[in-house]
């Protein structure tokens, strides 16, 4: 599988512009086209990385859905495209916050580094809707929805049944109860706050996507360099504090 670059970008364009005109043998031909590039993804997602949900089995099941939302409504998610609307992401502050600070333990480059990051703006807005995706997975294998036992989107899609509040022996669930996760990273924010004020802000900062030249800038830093310092540093203590007892964020 080649690497995504402009001329697929223009081939894949022209697709959708020929399946928004409702030309079936395009869009076959764009599943094709696009299909193993959503498994993979999703294989690499980091909320189902974190979430132990990234098999070969999660992978393909976010690829299908991805699928099937586009198909949706008669290629509406396709036709935001065209018209540079962007998908719209589902309601979930926690599990947004979990993707936000899961960076902390983050070590690896982005999926597809080979493939363009500029000029590509169907890539982006495929990978974008494969991480909005991949949280509506996480929340229909591990039952996260509403508790005053009105019907969620797992009751009216799926018979699979909630996830046991206790493992079996020797087994550890693919991740802990939401309330835990929710305790979790509200312990995560408050070590950070115990940090000397530079490293506090640059790791802040940092996992709100500031670039470290920019962060850097703000503290009256150095360089960049000075600014990767600090997060690096932020990033072994929270390693050193929370690893063995935090699978969901830290390894």
């Amino acid at each position: 599988m080649g690497a995504w670059n402009h001329a697929f970008e223009q081939e894949a364009v022209s697709l959708v512009q020929r399946v928004v005109g409702k030309d079936l043998a395009a869009w076959r031909s764009f599943m094709v086209k696009i299909a193993p590039r959503l498994e993979g993804w999703a294989r690499h997602n980091r909320l189902l990385k974190r979430c132990r949900l990234s098999t070969d089995d999660d992978a393909r099941a976010v690829m299908v859905a991805v699928l099937e939302r586009l198909a949706a409504n008669d290629y509406e998610n396709l036709r935001s495209f065209l018209a540079h609307t962007e998908p719209a992401p589902p309601e979930d502050d926690l599990v947004a916050e979990v993707i936000r600070l899961s960076k902390l333990d983050d070590e690896s480059g982005e999926p597809g580094t080979e493939d363009d990051d500029t000029g590509t703006p169907l890539r982006a807005w495929l990978l974008r809707l494969v991480d909005f995706t991949a949280r509506d997975h996480v929340r229909k294998r591990l039952g996260w929805g509403p508790r005053d036992g009105s019907p969620n989107k797992r009751d009216l899609h799926s018979d699979a049944a909630p996830l046991e509040d206790s493992p079996e022996p020797a087994a550890r669930p693919p991740m802990t109860d939401r309330l835990t996760v929710s305790k979790l990273v509200a312990e995560v924010t408050q070590t950070i706050d115990t940090f000397p004020a530079d490293m506090a802000t640059a790791v802040r900062l940092w996992l709100d996507d500031v670039d470290p030249q920019e962060i850097a800038r703000r503290l009256s830093l150095a360089d960049a360099g000075k600014a990767k310092a600090l997060i690096r540093a932020g990033q072994a203590r929270l390693r050193e504090r929370f690893r063995g007892r935090s699978p969901v964020l830290f390894q």
